[in-house]
């Protein structure tokens, strides 16, 4: 396990220009994610206790929108599932708000998008714009992010695809997601999104020094824009299933390179 945790903080490294964007000693997460599974113990519990940071253990998922507001976590390993809760409830506020209320509501979250486009965009809001934005930001969008505590940085989302308009919904709001794609064989991230660098549908790049191939039916990497299996090589790929050489060998082969375990 140590070796994954080593080659995961080396990935990170090389995509940020500092391992600690992604987490600070200071960070406080939220653990509600089964430490039994990889993405847990490797992603929170590991790289967590790698970079110094703290995690509050939540009661379980009854009690998970309770827990936010006693850890209050700056940084959070979550399923799309908790996302969309809370841009469920949003949206059936809205829609069941008065007309005063519905109408402040879309226009906060509408001045959180273009104050997102604007920061990506690398452009400035007019004046009149700025002004609107800090209001409801703190009247509106503030106490939209006080369901996660009221101090969450960024948070990590995979298990599962994101939709996008929950990745856009969190960066409206203020709290940007950044989604990455893998698998317990994997160690288990291949793909991820950095806070600096993110595109809401996507999975992000690749790890430094993994490798990701699309591959046909003939077990030939095909071309760009071409749909086939994602396969990947690098040293996050496991050595194997535990004393089952036929499942190891139905899953893994040799890599383009010709050598490496695909």
């Amino acid at each position: 396990m140590h070796s994954n945790i080593v080659s995961n903080v080396k990935g990170v490294r090389g995509m940020v220009e500092n391992v600690h964007d992604f987490i600070r000693s200071s960070d406080r997460s939220l653990a509600f994610l089964p430490w039994a599974h990889s993405y847990g113990q490797t992603c929170e519990l590991w790289v967590g206790i790698a970079h110094g940071g703290s995690a509050g253990i939540s009661r379980g998922v009854p009690h998970l929108l309770e827990d936010l507001q006693l850890v209050k976590p700056t940084v959070l390993f979550a399923v799309p599932t908790l996302y969309k809760r809370v841009f469920d409830g949003v949206h059936n506020l809205i829609e069941s708000s008065t007309p005063f209320r519905k109408s402040l509501m879309k226009k906060a979250l509408a001045l959180g998008r273009r104050n997102y486009e604007a920061t990506v965009g690398g452009f400035t809001m007019g004046v009149l714009e700025r002004l609107q934005y800090h209001l409801l930001d703190k009247i509106v969008l503030g106490k939209i992010r006080s369901r996660f505590g009221g101090n969450l940085r960024h948070g990590f989302v995979a298990g599962a695809a994101c939709p996008p308009e929950v990745i856009n919904f969190m960066d409206d709001i203020g709290i940007p997601i950044c989604e990455g794609y893998g698998l317990t064989e994997t160690s288990p991230i291949i793909t991820i999104n950095t806070p600096f660098n993110r595109k809401p549908g996507f999975v992000g790049r690749s790890l430094p020094g993994v490798t990701t191939v699309i591959m046909g039916l003939d077990g030939v990497p095909l071309p760009p824009d071409q749909e086939g299996e994602i396969c990947c090589y690098g040293p996050n790929v496991m050595k194997g299933y535990y004393k089952n050489p036929k499942a190891t060998e139905d899953v893994i082969s040799v890599a383009p390179d010709g050598k490496s375990r695909l």
